[in-house]
């Protein structure tokens, strides 16, 4: 999660917004006479779609970061708790439509269900989300929670819904969760951003368990001529996003690697 002002900025930068400045300043250009200088505009937009055509570009670029830290081959014996980063409930449809709506990166909630059920006496903590989003969750006739309202009865449940940012959400969940010298916890985020979780969380002295979860690449990607240039223009934009945040937080040191 990103605080609004940095929102903004990546969105400006994202390879789709700038396929989109080039293209309306070409056409600008065009439009002005200048022909050279449109085409010169126009050329880097119409490569990059060719190359989206032929080469799954965003999966080249994800691979590294979701190839960082795998899942555990074996659970801990016991667990004390489970934190699970935001970005996984769209809150605004929610509250409109007055029942829980997961996003894209909805398997890191279908982990943190598989995870409670699996520890039951571990501590079930939640940013980027307030408790009122969590229990917009589907009925049954009856009104009880088909998913999560069990999993959350009689266990400590933290929500820790004002981190805007990853940054955020170590320094929170560390204030307000106070782990134990030599207790476990689980870090449940999306592959692709763990890594900058994982070392953002331990450059402020907590070292938790990383249990990344929806993976978009496969291993040894491979060039693949698809017609999915849209799905992909949108997965770079994912990907350049993430390796920028994750460069931001190297330079300022929110994480040390």
């Amino acid at each position: 999660m990103m605080a609004p002002m940095s929102e903004a900025v990546w969105w400006l930068l994202t390879p789709s917004s700038l396929l989109v400045a080039f293209v309306c300043l070409g056409a600008l250009a065009a439009r002005a006479g200048a022909r050279r200088l449109a085409g010169a505009l126009l050329f880097p937009p119409l490569a990059l779609l060719l190359a989206l055509l032929a080469l799954p570009l965003d999966r080249y670029l994800a691979a590294p970061l979701e190839d960082r830290h795998a899942a555990p081959s074996e659970l801990p014996a016991r667990v004390d708790g489970i934190v699970v980063l935001g970005g996984a409930v769209d809150w605004r449809v929610g509250q409109d439509r007055g029942q829980l709506s997961l996003d894209a990166a909805g398997e890191r909630m279908l982990a943190a269900l598989a995870l409670a059920r699996r520890y039951p006496e571990a501590t079930l903590a939640f940013t980027g989300l307030f408790d009122d989003q969590l229990r917009l969750e589907w009925r049954d006739a009856d009104g009880d929670g088909l998913l999560f309202a069990p999993e959350l009865r009689g266990r400590r449940v933290v929500f820790l819904g004002e981190a805007r940012s990853t940054y955020e959400e170590a320094l929170l969940a560390i204030e307000r969760l106070r782990p134990a010298p030599g207790s476990t916890w689980l870090l449940v985020t999306s592959a692709l951003h763990m890594p900058r979780a994982y070392q953002t969380f331990r450059t402020q002295g907590w070292t938790l368990v990383p249990f990344p979860v929806d993976y978009r690449t496969e291993r040894g990607v491979r060039p693949r001529l698809e017609a999915k240039v849209g799905e992909r223009l949108a997965g770079l934009d994912r990907v350049a996003r993430e390796w920028g945040a994750y460069l931001v937080y190297r330079v300022t040191e929110r994480l040390v690697e």
